[in-house]
């Protein structure tokens, strides 16, 4: 997580996108910089888990009508935690594609994957306390892909892996970077 703030100007104005619920610890952290905060709570009414109960599976446009961001939006912050892992890989490149016209060459993003599919992997609801300290309450709800490091990789394009750290609880936490083309 520090490695996701480094060389970040805090006189600068950031644009975050944290996908999950507006927690008031990331609320309070992200108060001691000049930021625009999204959230997308994907697991909520509009999310994963309600638009899979409706329609039985996912729409390839989900994407593009959860984000409807102001237009020239740009984010210097992704915050994926571990939602990527409740995605298929064709729901993960429709993620990125999505994405694509809300980076730029120097966005970061941050997220959990496990270090292996042999073992669990639970899901968590995270929130920043400090550049070095998260919050975690465990997901109740099973998490349906787990993608390793390596299998999650080619479906994130542009995003790659810059940095990773192999946590306990079969975690591996990924710094991901924007490919310069």
């Amino acid at each position: 997580m520090p490695s996701l703030f480094e060389g970040m100007d805090p006189q600068r104005s950031l644009s975050v996108l944290d996908i999950g619920v507006a927690r008031p610890e990331t609320v309070r952290f992200f108060s001691h910089y000049r930021c625009h905060l999204h959230f997308a709570d994907l697991f909520g009414e509009t999310g994963y888990e309600s638009n899979e109960r409706r329609h039985g599976t996912l729409k390839d446009t989900l994407f593009e009508r959860i984000f409807e961001f102001p237009r020239n939006t740009t984010f210097d912050i992704c915050l994926f935690w571990d939602f990527l892992n409740y995605l298929g890989t064709p729901l993960l490149r429709d993620l990125a594609k999505t994405l694509r016209r809300y980076v730029h060459d120097d966005t970061r993003s941050h997220a959990f994957v496990p270090f292996s599919n042999a073992l669990p992997f639970t899901g968590q609801r995270f929130g920043i306390e400090s550049l070095d300290r998260l919050s975690m309450r465990e997901d109740p709800s099973p998490v349906p892909h787990p993608h390793t490091r390596k299998a999650i990789a080619p479906a994130l394009w542009p995003f790659s892996v810059k940095r990773a750290a192999l946590l306990g609880e079969n975690r591996q936490e990924l710094l991901l970077e924007v490919r310069r083309i």
